[in-house]
């Protein structure tokens, strides 16, 4: 093991790690490259990503190129990327950055940040069931031409029995071990790709004009009107692409593309670890910026720029109290104007709703497994470590976990939380502020650590490690971000009742990690000792 802290020569060797719960996690290295790949590529989740950021930016800033937005974003977020690399190659242990910053930077700054983080990550497992409810299965409903109430229309009290029972099998699948969630996500990610690839395709190969008048044939209004509609209306994308409203539109690009670098969370149980991160995290980035534009720019490609937003002004912005069509112009609704059979269209649509059944496994493994860090620190109760000797999966935690989703299912549902959603984007910056501080410190706070660094993160350049300057711009791109936010209407405002609901996670945390701090003291336990060392594997 790795030691970053000097011992006394009071201490018996090895005498902080007695504060771990115990000299090994019992976590098993069973995940391979593609696995790891896998979940952090299904993290970034594109079906649902592309369907959000395309639906939400025409609403506020009309003249957004969200084809430049990502191409804008993508090197931003890769230094976000490489901070997490560097990180992974450094502490490959289970927990990722309350690992990293608790042993960089200080440990509150790391159980507050990846509390944050996780909080963000479980919301999100809620979120996107709700999302997938009430909207990719209606959409999905509208191609294949159902009409049950239950798909087109759910009650609130159809949402939570479905979110619970997926909730129950999703923890369930998780306690059966990795080996049995990568096959799992081998599986999804197979049909959820086959449907995606025929989407593109179908889009690539289908012209402007087979999409007008399968429009003006099947949808119950005209494309013209549409157009004149929104115009109406005050919709305008008049004077070419706006720059400023491109650069607005990124905070969508910087969120669905979050999850590339999540590798680091499981790091633990991953074969080859330091190999691995780099070709998970950095191709995964690739994979999605490559079709996060492919996607856009086949979107203008067939509906039109002009047309595709004001669909989207004209249902959902100052146009929605004149929609009168039955269904919304969601991306998977939209599959129905598409060329190809019918049988295709409804398997395209239908898979972007299972994309959200492809990621959840991701959500679940990072936040057991940062709870199984906190735990190991002694930050948390000590059952929460209990590894299953069979299936090598901490089944306690991974129990927890799945209790506090059923709470966030039931907060999303009947208390809006999912209302709350660019608040709680400006929550996960600041957490990835913190960690890109961390970094840019990292060479004079744990010089020996950084030595055994990337070979690209110890290059100088300007007299200063690489490592520093990437973290540093990627501190100022989330600072950015955070004032995006602030600056648009969508899900949420800064107002004060509205930032109070979404950082009560990290107020939590604050109150939390002083009270274990203090029991502890109260125990005879120095918990700094802890955090001098990196934790077993």
């Amino acid at each position: 093991m790795t030691t970053i802290g000097a011992r006394t020569g009071a201490q018996p060797p090895g005498g902080s790690r007695n504060l771990f719960v115990r000299n090994a996690t019992g976590l098993v290295r069973e995940l391979t490259a593609f696995d790891a790949f896998n979940l952090v590529f299904s993290a970034v989740l594109i079906p649902v990503g592309i369907t959000e950021a395309m639906s939400f930016t025409p609403q506020f800033w009309p003249t957004a190129n969200m084809l430049l937005a990502f191409l804008l974003a993508t090197p931003l977020v890769a230094t976000c990327g490489l901070v997490y690399l560097y990180y992974t190659s450094i502490m490959p242990r289970s927990g990722g950055d309350y690992v990293w910053v608790s042993r960089t930077l200080n440990p509150f700054f790391g159980f507050f940040a990846n509390f944050s983080l996780t909080f963000v990550f479980l919301t999100w497992i809620s979120f996107n069931f709700t999302y997938m409810l009430g909207t990719m299965g209606p959409a999905a409903a509208y191609v294949g031409g159902w009409h049950a109430s239950w798909l087109t229309a759910p009650g609130k009290g159809e949402m939570m029995l479905i979110a619970t029972v997926l909730t129950a099998l999703f923890t369930i699948l998780m306690i059966f071990g990795v080996r049995v969630v990568a096959r799992y996500m081998l599986i999804t990610f197979a049909v959820v790709w086959v449907g995606m690839i025929a989407w593109l395709l179908a889009m690539a190969f289908g012209s402007h004009g087979h999409f007008i008048s399968s429009w003006n044939a099947n949808s119950g209004t005209t494309y013209a009107a549409v157009i004149a509609s929104a115009h109406h209306y005050g919709f305008s994308v008049a004077g070419g692409i706006g720059w400023a409203a491109t650069l607005y539109g990124m905070i969508y690009c910087f969120q669905v593309y979050t999850g590339f670098q999540w590798t680091g969370y499981f790091a633990g149980e991953i074969r080859n670890v330091r190999r691995t991160a780099s070709l998970s995290i950095l191709g995964a980035l690739l994979v999605s910026a490559l079709l996060y534009m492919l996607g856009v720019g086949l979107i203008y490609k067939y509906f039109g720029f002009k047309f595709f937003g004001s669909s989207i002004f004209m249902a959902f912005g100052g146009g929605a109290a004149h929609w009168k069509l039955g269904f919304q112009p969601f991306l998977p609704a939209l599959v129905n104007f598409l060329p190809g059979p019918q049988w295709l269209l409804v398997f395209i649509a239908l898979c972007f709703v299972l994309s959200i059944l492809w990621w959840t496994p991701t959500g679940f493994m990072l936040g057991t497994r940062n709870m199984f860090a906190w735990s190991f620190d002694r930050l948390a109760p000590e059952k929460l470590t209990t590894v299953s000797d069979r299936f090598h999966t901490p089944v306690i935690a991974t129990i927890t976990i799945g209790c506090v989703v059923e709470l966030l299912n039931y907060l999303n549902i009947y208390a809006g939380l999912g209302n709350l959603l660019l608040n709680v984007i400006a929550v996960m910056a600041l957490a990835f502020i913190i960690v890109s501080v961390a970094a840019v410190i990292t060479p004079w706070r744990r010089p020996q650590m950084h030595a055994q660094g990337p070979a690209w993160a110890r290059h100088k350049l300007a007299g200063l490690p690489v490592i520093t300057w990437v973290a540093a711009i990627s501190a100022i791109s989330w600072g950015f971000v955070i004032y995006i936010a602030s600056k648009t209407g969508f899900a949420g405002s800064f107002g004060a009742k509205a930032m109070l609901e979404a950082f009560a996670a990290p107020v939590v945390a604050i109150v939390y990690y002083i009270g274990v701090r203090l029991v502890r003291r109260a125990q005879g336990m120095q918990l700094t000792q802890t955090f001098a060392e990196i934790p077993p594997e």
